[in-house]
């Protein structure tokens, strides 16, 4: 399932007490036109930024959050680095004392980072107020940004990203062109003569939604017009100035189910676009298992737990197609300018890596047709569920006397206790 943005932090958050704790727009982001900076001075402990949606938010259909950072400290929790902040909602329908609450942790100071956190075990159908929280009286500076409620598909994720990146593609000639008035219901639409409009093309009007089929395609050079005979009847009436845009759609093929051989049923021009590979990668995994969602439960931090995502690697193949040799060489020239190695493909927050792959050798396929464009894409596969373990940061384990003195307040000690001469141990930060 695509991710939902909850959050872009351009507007709308509010401190509560601005003079310890300033929340405001700042132009470094990861998407959007800005991301939200929290400006903590000392004291700030306990002090709010909060943003109520205009209607509460249902993320019923997520298992998880993921957030960026940027943050001047590091914040891994231990005791050099606590914790700084911490991420919150509430559900209107929450029991008494029921809470929904992360750390957000900072592995590496001023670097973005993405962070999870699991929210399948809570409840979300509701989500009236998110904050974030101040945890240490110690100044530090923040960005946040790109609050997503994500359901990891792979594959179903990727599809979404290619097609908000390819959808409606500009195309020379047949973007913005004025047409006459038509009523509502009407089947025709009377554009200036422009002989690279064709039958089977699909016309988007400036200002809505609709997209229309053209079953027939008529030029007066006389009158200087060409009209438009859609398939289907115009949903509102188009007025005086309105302008209309050749698209080009994106088709997924599903051989052997989906026959696109009848020339009546494929849109032109058009985007053809085949999953022809998917498999494992091993080149780029790792054994690590995941670890997120630091949270307090009775007292004990605890964190979740879970297999490491696998990674896998997708292979499309995209063939543009038109009958205006311009439109698909136009529309070649845009997939490659959105799509390679240097920009990678932005799936539900992260930048997945991207390679244009050479098409097969000439001597096996036909040589009067153009070759699609292949891509490789390293996308995972989320493995296993969460599972909240109490989270160690040390472990010491020591050898003495039994009757040595020790002193269990202090177990980080990095020296033996007065009187414990004979004590050795071995301390592991983890």
């Amino acid at each position: 399932m695509p991710s939902a943005l909850v959050q872009g932090f351009e507007q709308g958050w509010s401190s509560s007490d601005p003079t310890l704790l300033d929340a405001s727009v700042t132009p470094l982001r990861v998407q959007g036109s800005g991301g939200l900076r929290l400006v903590a001075r000392p004291g700030a402990a306990g002090v709010t930024a909060t943003f109520t949606p205009a209607a509460p938010l249902d993320l019923s259909a997520y298992d998880e959050l993921r957030l960026w950072t940027h943050s001047s400290r590091a914040a891994d929790g231990s005791r050099t680095a606590p914790f700084l902040l911490e991420l919150s909602y509430v559900d209107a329908d929450d029991d008494p004392g029921e809470e929904h609450r992360w750390f957000v942790p900072v592995n590496r100071k001023l670097t973005w980072e993405q962070h999870s956190f699991g929210i399948a075990s809570d409840r979300r159908g509701q989500i009236t107020v998110l904050s974030l929280r101040v945890l240490t009286n110690d100044s530090f500076v923040i960005d946040v940004d790109e609050l997503l409620a994500v359901r990891e598909e792979a594959l179903s994720d990727v599809e979404a990203a290619l097609i908000d990146l390819l959808d409606e593609l500009p195309l020379p000639g047949v973007t913005a062109l004025p047409v006459q008035p038509a009523a509502a219901g009407a089947t025709t639409l009377v554009a200036g003569l422009n002989r690279a409009l064709h039958a089977g093309n699909r016309i988007a009007v400036d200002g809505t939604n609709a997209r229309y089929a053209v079953s027939a395609v008529v030029h007066d050079q006389v009158a200087a017009t060409t009209t438009l005979t859609l398939e289907s009847a115009l949903t509102s009436a188009v007025g005086a100035g309105a302008r209309i845009t050749v698209t080009a759609p994106l088709v997924f093929e599903e051989a052997p189910f989906t026959e696109l051989t009848d020339l009546d049923l494929v849109p032109d021009p058009v985007l053809l676009i085949a999953l022809t590979d998917q498999r494992e990668d091993p080149g780029r995994g790792w054994n690590v298992p995941q670890r997120d969602s630091f949270r307090v439960r009775g007292g004990l931090t605890v964190c979740s737990l879970r297999p490491a995502p696998r990674p896998v690697l997708a292979e499309y193949q995209i063939m543009p197609a038109a009958s205006e040799r311009a439109h698909s060489l136009a529309l070649r020239t845009e997939i490659l300018r959105r799509i390679g190695v240097d920009t990678g493909l932005r799936v539900n927050g992260t930048v997945l890596p991207v390679q244009t792959l050479l098409p097969p050798p000439l001597d096996i396929r036909v040589r009067a047709v153009p070759a699609p464009i292949y891509l490789h894409i390293g996308t995972r596969l989320g493995q296993g569920t969460r599972t909240e373990v109490p989270w160690v940061r040390q472990g010491r384990a020591l050898s003495g006397p039994l009757d040595a003195p020790f002193d269990p307040a202090d177990p980080a000690a990095p020296a033996p206790m007065p009187g414990a001469e004979d004590q050795e141990g071995i301390v592991l930060h983890l």
